[in-house]
């Protein structure tokens, strides 16, 4: 039970890590992105590495409900970080492109990826290749856990609202 528990607390203790280094990072970067969420920030990622995305992609690839993407989608046009356009093949689909303005938001937080990678590399030499791949065995692992954990919650939930109706 102790591994678990220790397991647990560094598991919690790296989120906590996540959120403080993303609250710290919004603070100290590019005035450009003051308006941007961080969410905001990594849809306009997507948009920025993969061409052709539509609300159906972005929801898969940044693991959002459509219902939320297409308010984010929303806000990004309002801010004229992103346009619509439809493919001349196919007039009912629509899909997002970034602007100018989407275009610096992008390059801005692709710097900031590049400056933390290169940091994040002087650490992860000081592991061995074993070490990392049991760690990166573990994490896989677990994520796996976890999603089947959210899945089984949600089957239980659609049964009892069901039979509550």
């Amino acid at each position: 039970m102790k591994k678990a528990q220790d397991l647990n607390t560094v598991l919690s203790t790296l989120l906590n890590t996540f959120e403080y280094i993303s609250t710290e990072m919004k603070q100290y970067a590019a005035p450009l992105f003051d308006d941007y969420s961080l969410t905001e920030m990594h849809c306009i990622e997507h948009i920025g590495k993969l061409q052709d995305m539509n609300v159906t992609k972005l929801s898969k690839s940044l693991n959002m409900t459509r219902g939320g993407i297409s308010k984010l989608i929303k806000k990004l046009l309002q801010k004229q970080a992103i346009i619509a356009y439809h493919k001349t093949n196919n007039q009912k689909e629509i899909y997002y492109k970034l602007t100018d303005i989407g275009q610096d938001i992008f390059a801005a937080h692709e710097k900031i990826h590049q400056e933390w990678n290169s940091q994040d590399l002087k650490f992860f030499k000081q592991f061995k290749d074993d070490e990392v791949k049991i760690a990166i065995k573990f994490i896989n692992q677990y994520t796996q856990h976890l999603k089947q954990i959210l899945k089984e919650e949600k089957k239980c939930k659609s049964t009892k609202s069901e039979m509550q109706h």
